[in-house]
C-alpha cells in the first residue's frame, strides 16, 4: 500500500532541486519506497512513492506536486 506523488521540475536547477528534495526526505526522515526521474529526453518529472498517504501529501504540498493514487486501489486491467 502507498501514495504515489509526481513533481514536475524545471532543467536549470535539477541537481539543486533534486538535492533539496533528498535534504529534506532526510530531515523528516521519510524513506520512499522508490523516487524516478522521468527519461532523458522530454519534461522532467520525479515520481516519489510512499509507504504514507501522509508523508505523501506533506511531500506534495512542499514540492508543489500532487498525489496520483493510492496503490492499494490501483488494479491492472486484464
Amino acid at each position: 500500500m502507498g501514495c504515489v506523488v509526481e513533481v514536475s521540475l524545471t532543467e536549470d536547477d535539477l541537481v539543486g532541486q533534486m538535492n533539496r528534495m533528498r535534504a529534506w526526505l532526510d530531515h523528516r526522515r521519510f524513506e520512499p519506497s522508490s523516487f524516478t526521474l522521468s527519461p532523458a529526453s522530454g519534461p522532467k518529472v520525479v515520481r516519489v512513492l510512499f509507504r504514507s498517504e501522509s508523508e505523501a501529501a506533506a511531500f506534495a504540498a512542499e514540492f508543489g506536486g500532487r498525489p496520483l493514487f493510492s496503490t492499494a486501489s490501483a488494479h491492472v486491467a486484464a
